[in-house]
């Protein structure tokens, strides 16, 4: 991992920006998780999580506004997008506690568990890659997307085998398995975001290295 600077007055304006964002949806999904072994009594963490959204919100509101002072250019449209993927991740973490909070289950799934661990292990590996924004090592990037991709598909599988088995066994009441559908099914699409947000980030990272000098691109 690569040591930042955030003192000189060359660093880029998003730099911070995208370790809060990061940090923040990290402690939504860490909220979520107290929904989950809440779920008789949830509200006051359901409301956590939409208060840490809602600041996940005026920091990507920040971050679009950073982008404002740069011409349009390809990179630019690149972390348009980035910033989106990192947005949808906090807002899949809300809509799960927003199915709670409606749906109100009287117990936990396990598979609701496994899939909410997925996705916080990738929040926590794209943290640990937004610490070296922007002087990311694309070898480092590529790890990262090839981590998250892996995670995505366990997720998938997961949310699968998970639906197959209702459908075979019917286990679960009718009611609480649309619940669990609808929530699991929230969860198994927020990781796609966090795979989206990495692969955008490699695609910033590419640009960066294409559009420095040699002797840059010797150290990326």
């Amino acid at each position: 991992m690569n040591t930042c600077d955030n003192s000189g007055p060359a660093a880029d304006p998003l730099q911070r920006i995208f370790i809060d964002q990061v940090d923040n949806i990290l402690r939504c999904g860490h909220a979520l998780s107290q929904v989950f072994l809440h779920l008789t009594d949830p509200e006051v963490f359901i409301v956590e999580v939409k208060r840490l959204e809602e600041h996940g919100d005026r920091l990507t509101a920040a971050a679009y506004h950073a982008l404002q002072d740069a011409p349009y250019s390809e990179l630019s449209h690149i972390t348009e997008q980035f910033i989106r993927h990192l947005d949808d991740i906090a807002d899949g973490i809300n809509d799960t506690a927003r199915s709670i909070d409606i749906c109100r289950p009287k117990r936990i799934e396990p598979a609701g568990q496994e899939l909410l661990a997925t996705l916080l292990s990738m929040i926590e590996r794209l943290q640990g890659e937004i610490a070296d924004y922007p002087g990311n090592r694309l070898d480092s990037v590529r790890s990262c997307r090839e981590t998250l991709k892996r995670l995505e598909e366990n997720a998938d599988a997961l949310y699968h085998e998970w639906r197959k088995t209702q459908r075979r066994l019917s286990s679960l009441p009718l009611v609480d398995e649309n619940n669990w559908t609808e929530i699991l099914g929230t969860l198994e699409q927020t990781t796609d975001a966090g795979y989206h947000a990495v692969l955008s980030l490699e695609r910033i990272t590419k640009h960066r290295l294409r559009s420095a000098g040699p002797a840059d691109r010797g150290t990326a």
